[in-house]
């Protein structure tokens, strides 16, 4: 009788570990893509600093809110003429990237490593600087 007690018991944890398993294996990576529009461009960027949107409808804004304490990779692809990119707190940029005046306009855009504690919120910025109305962006946050 004790060995069939004892049977159902190891039983019974080994099946409430293992439902705990998924858990204990921590965050996962957050991937996600989507395309930007931003149209009619702001060639002002120069004088005025990258993705600042004087021009309405020039800049194409989402919001992250990080899930967990982690860092966050942005890149900008798939565009025509010049796209530039910032990571907006609290209303100013944090990070941006923007090719110089001697590169290829059409180079694509990357911030890497962007650090973000859990809860916080940023805003990725695709601005239209002299360029087509649509760009790719795709970003990833790891734990």
């Amino acid at each position: 009788m004790r060995t069939r007690t004892a049977l159902a018991v190891s039983l019974v944890l080994v099946a409430g570990v293992g439902s705990f398993a998924p858990a204990l294996a921590g965050p996962k990576t957050i991937t996600k893509s989507y395309t930007a529009t931003a149209f009619p461009p702001s060639p002002t960027n120069v004088q005025l600093g990258v993705c600042h949107g004087d021009v309405p409808g020039s800049n194409f804004d989402m919001s992250f809110k990080a899930p967990f304490k982690g860092k966050l990779m942005v890149d900008l692809t798939g565009f025509v003429g010049d796209w530039d990119m910032a990571i907006v707190e609290d209303g100013a940029n944090a990070a941006e990237s923007a090719q110089d005046a001697t590169a290829d306009p059409q180079t694509p855009e990357h911030i890497e490593g962007f650090k973000l504690k859990k809860g916080e919120e940023v805003v990725i910025r695709s601005c239209n600087f002299s360029g087509g109305p649509t760009a790719n962006l795709k970003y990833v946050f790891k734990p």
